[in-house]
């Protein structure tokens, strides 16, 4: 080191020091939440089932091979394998189309002595009761699911299962409808393509779209 003031200072001849490089680092990428998709997705996937019932299926198959208005009181035997509680000598004439989520078949209850015609679609979201000799036509309908009134965007809200009834000694012509919560008392015929809002008094002839009224029928002696 020079101590002589007179002397300029030696000049370092060590290289300056360079300011730090920076490299710039390239944000990591965000990770894919795979839970929650896949739990929506396996949700979806089994919502696809939710009307599927293994054994009825099964069993429907083996309905689907009788013959149209043959093996009336066979094809009732294998309703009741199904685990739907049908009286007896009750005929079924031709295959049944069940609908509904949940044990459907512990929905339905047929009585004795009944003949049920066919197509005849039935829906189980709600209980349906048949009772003692009634007849049902085909191409009818009994439809328990009834919808409340929703937003102004979705107007068809959540389902309110309402049940039906049909009482003893009732007869329902050929493609007649018949809306939830309904009950046609005994003894009552409801005509052909009729359609039934509203319950049905015992002993009475009904029709029409909505069905009224048409006469008083004999009382039963």
């Amino acid at each position: 080191m020079n101590l002589d003031p007179l002397t300029p200072p030696e000049v370092s001849s060590s290289p300056a020091l360079t300011p730090v490089e920076t490299t710039a680092v390239s944000a990591a990428p965000t990770p894919v939440r795979r839970g929650p998709f896949l739990r929506r997705a396996w949700r979806a996937f089994l919502g696809e089932f939710i009307s599927l019932h293994p054994r009825i299926w099964l069993l429907d198959l083996l309905v689907a091979l009788l013959p149209y208005h043959a093996f009336p009181r066979t094809r009732a035997q294998l309703y009741r394998m199904m685990g739907i509680h049908i009286g007896p000598r009750t005929m079924i004439l031709g295959r049944l189309q069940l609908g509904g989520g949940g044990p459907i078949a512990r929905r339905l209850r047929i009585g004795s002595d009944c003949v049920l015609n066919a197509p005849l679609f039935l829906d189980l979201t709600g209980p349906i009761t048949i009772g003692n000799h009634v007849h049902v036509g085909h191409h009818s309908v009994l439809v328990t699911a009834d919808h409340e009134i929703g937003s102004p965007w979705r107007r068809g809200g959540q389902v309110t299962p309402k049940p039906i009834v049909i009482d003893d000694g009732c007869m329902i012509g050929a493609a007649v409808t018949v809306l939830p919560g309904v009950r046609i008392c005994e003894h009552s015929i409801v005509s052909p393509s009729s359609l039934v809002a509203a319950s049905v008094p015992a002993s009475k002839l009904v029709g029409g779209v909505p069905a009224r009224t048409i006469k008083a029928l004999p009382e039963a002696t």
